[in-house]
């Protein structure tokens, strides 16, 4: 298991390695979203949300039958505890656990846009999103809430990691999200690279998810590129 200097993500890594893996690979149940990019490329900035993800209409039969009948003990056995019942409907099952003190989201989401395929992450020793899906699910989701100043511009500052650790934005990545959302994806891409030219709001984003702003002009400017690369004739801000 990959070693992290926040205590917050070493809580994190400690609840993943108590997951049954094989029930997760089994229902087609992945770990991906901020947090799993955010501890597989070197903690740049907090996250607290642990976000699996199931587009296999059976696996999230079983997910959801798994979590009525046994609740977080489901997911987690101890000594992760459940703070709250979970919430379960068509969109996925979400609660709050704890675990040596530290809440936790989780959450299951349903994903009904894009089919998914995930593998058992060597670094994160869970089953997890294959890349490409996790640069999809990113560019879905800033385009869901990237307008949304309480997020923080999380999203983008995901991808632009991304893109940065691991080069362009696969294709299969792009089709799948604009198959989704058509031209919405880059537009929303070219709103947030615009949006974060602005040194101010920048910082506010930096400051919000305990982040080091040089890594996060890092961050945008890698995006702000490969956004060149993909859409040339589009404005980019």
């Amino acid at each position: 298991m990959t070693e992290f200097s926040r205590p917050e993500h070493r809580i994190i890594a400690e609840a993943l390695g108590l997951m049954d893996a094989e029930f997760l690979t089994a229902a087609q149940c992945w770990f991906g979203g901020g947090t799993a990019i955010v501890m597989k490329l070197g903690e740049y900035r907090r996250s607290l949300d642990v976000d699996f993800l199931c587009a296999d209409a059976d696996g999230y039969r079983e997910l959801r039958t798994r979590a009525s009948e046994r609740g977080v003990a489901a997911f987690f056995p101890a000594p992760v505890e459940a703070i709250r019942d979970f919430q379960i409907d068509q969109y996925g099952l979400r609660t709050v656990v704890r675990i040596k003190g530290q809440p936790i989201r989780f959450e299951v989401v349903r994903e009904g846009r894009i089919q998914l395929r995930g593998h058992l992450d060597e670094d994160l020793k869970v089953p997890a999103l294959v890349l490409p899906d996790m640069f999809a699910e990113k560019l879905l989701a800033n385009a869901d809430r990237c307008q949304d100043r309480a997020t923080a511009y999380r999203d983008a500052f995901d991808l632009g990691m991304l893109v940065k650790t691991y080069g362009q934005i696969p294709t299969e990545a792009l089709d799948k999200a604009q198959t989704a959302y058509g031209p919405d994806i880059r537009r929303k891409v070219a709103w947030v690279v615009g949006k974060l030219r602005d040194k101010g709001e920048l910082s506010y984003a930096a400051d919000v998810l305990q982040m080091d702003v040089r890594v996060g002009v890092d961050a945008i400017s890698a995006l702000r590129e490969e956004a060149a690369r993909i859409w040339p004739q589009a404005d980019k801000g």
